[in-house]
Formats: structure tokens, sequence, C-alpha cells
């Protein structure tokens, strides 16, 4: 039995909020682009400014810009901090949709199927944007093309698939929640709203300006082929639309605080918790005890 002038044992915790978690996983990638780009202005300029076919950009690539020191060294710092936190969040949206999909009433099997899937697959092409921006990040241009390459066009397509897939999860799920009324806190509804039209938004934006990339790297290409380089403004065009792509798909990510708004993260230690359940049951039990003795009497 455990006397009621013991102290129970100290349960250590740290609470994050999501929100504020989403904002620093957000700012981390737009801090290491922005430092990385003056770094690499200032101290690596002539070797930025110029395409493979030798044409003269008025904007350094992206992918320029992080294949030379020290530019790269940031930007790979502060990816490093960025992709492990993007777990957690895929796992969230992962459970919360799932947890909808119980909730919504769907009219057929095959509906009901077809949002099962959207679901794992919206997972699915989550974990495959930070591979590829993992790989894109870690593997420079400079070092290996191709390879840069094609993460590049992993990164662009599972972010594209993913804001696609996401985009209908909330149209069917929790914004179908939202206007049934069956969820009750009206700022909760108001999140979601303003979640999904900004996640509209953004999704539009990103993909006109991912068609103009798509655009000005063909006419680079080209121009490049036909060894006319040097006048040639394309890639210039393409690494604006590159940033502004980058900023479009941090925005989306953004969206995260309206979603999870009432979220955070816990880290508790399981022993002092278990020992403060049982110190408070005992006590429980020894008041249960004196009650009794008292109502004998």
């Amino acid at each position: 039995m455990a006397n009621k002038n013991e102290i129970a044992p100290s349960e250590t915790s740290v609470r994050i909020s999501i929100p504020y978690l989403a904002n620093v996983i957000v700012s981390l990638p737009l801090i290491g682009m922005v430092t990385s780009f003056i770094a690499s202005v200032l101290f690596t300029k002539e070797q930025i400014f110029e395409s493979e076919c030798g044409s003269r950009n008025f904007i350094p690539s992206f992918s320029s810009v992080i294949g030379v020191s020290p530019g790269k060294y940031i930007w790979r710092m502060a990816i490093a901090f960025h992709c492990f936190p993007r777990f957690l969040i895929a796992s969230l949206y992962h459970n919360q949709f799932k947890t909808s999909l119980s909730k919504v009433k769907c009219d057929s099997r095959l509906k009901y199927f077809i949002l099962k899937q959207l679901i794992s697959l919206n997972t699915f092409f989550e974990l495959c944007e930070v591979f590829g921006l993992i790989l894109l990040s870690y593997i420079s241009s400079k070092e290996n093309y191709s390879l840069h390459e094609k993460a590049f066009i992993l990164f662009m397509l599972s972010s594209t698939f993913r804001m696609i897939t996401c985009l209908i999860l909330f149209r069917h799920l929790l914004y179908k929640l939202w206007l049934n009324n069956d969820i009750d806190d009206k700022n909760k509804k108001f999140r979601f709203q303003t979640s999904y039209q900004w996640k509209m938004r953004l999704f539009c934006s990103a993909f006109i300006f991912s068609l103009l990339l798509i655009f000005a790297y063909v006419r680079h290409t080209s121009k490049c082929s036909n060894n006319i380089g040097q006048p040639s403004t394309a890639w210039s065009y393409f690494s604006a639309c590159e940033y502004i792509i980058c900023c479009l798909i941090m925005g989306y990510h953004a969206t995260v605080c309206w979603d999870f708004n009432h979220f955070e993260l816990t880290i508790y230690n399981k022993t002092t918790a278990k020992l403060n359940y049982a110190f408070m049951k005992s006590e429980g039990e020894i008041e249960n005890e004196q009650k009794d003795i008292h109502s004998s009497r």
C-alpha cells in the first residue's frame, strides 16, 4: 500500500504543437533555399549562371545553386531536418482520412473501395515526394546529372499526384462531413473549408507553372541540341518556374496548420506514467478503505 505522504514519481513529457511543428517544417526549406541562393551568388557566381550548353542565364537554376559549395551544404542541412517530421505528417493525414471514411456514408461499395485506395495512394505519393526530395538534394546535377534529373521528375510527379489525391479526399471525406454538419465545432468547419480552398488555389497555380516549366525545358533542350544555346533565355524561365513551384508546394504543405490545429506531439516517460497510475490507484484504494471504516462505525 502506498503512503499518502509519499511523493509520486515525476512524469517527464514534451509537448509540441503540430501547427508550430508544421511552421518549422515549412520554413526550413524556405530558409535553406534563400540562404543557399545568396551564398552561391556571393561565392560561386561564375559556376551557377551558366547552363549545360553554355548559355548565360539571368536567373540561376535551383539545381545549380544546391549543386556547388557552400549552397549545397546549407540546403542539405535544411532538408535533413525537414524530411523526418514529414513522415509524421503523412501518418496524421492517413489516420485522419481513414477515420473520416468510417464516418462518411458511401453510396456504393465501389466508391468506398476507391476512396480507401486513394488514401493509400496519397500516403504512397507523400513518401515518394520525400524520397525524391532527399535524392535530388544529396545527388547534385554536377555530380550525376542523369540521376538528379530522374529524382527531380520523381519529386514533381509524386508531389502533383499527392496534391490531387489529397484534394479528392478532402472533397469527398472532410469537406463532405462539414457539409453534412457531422462536425459540430464551427471553428473546425471554418478551418477545413479554408484549408481546402487554399489547397485548390495553390495546386492550380503549381500546375500552371509546372506546364510552363516543361515548356521552357523542352525549348531549352531543343536549342541546345541545335547549337543555338547562347541567345536562349529558356533556361532562365525554367529556373524562375522552379523557385515559384517550390514556394507554392511549401505553401501547400503549410495548410497542415489548419488541418491539425488542435493536435500536438507528446513524448512522455512510459515507466513513470505507469508508476503514477499505480500510485494514484493505491491512494484511491486507501480512501475507499477509510470510507468503509467510517461507514461501518
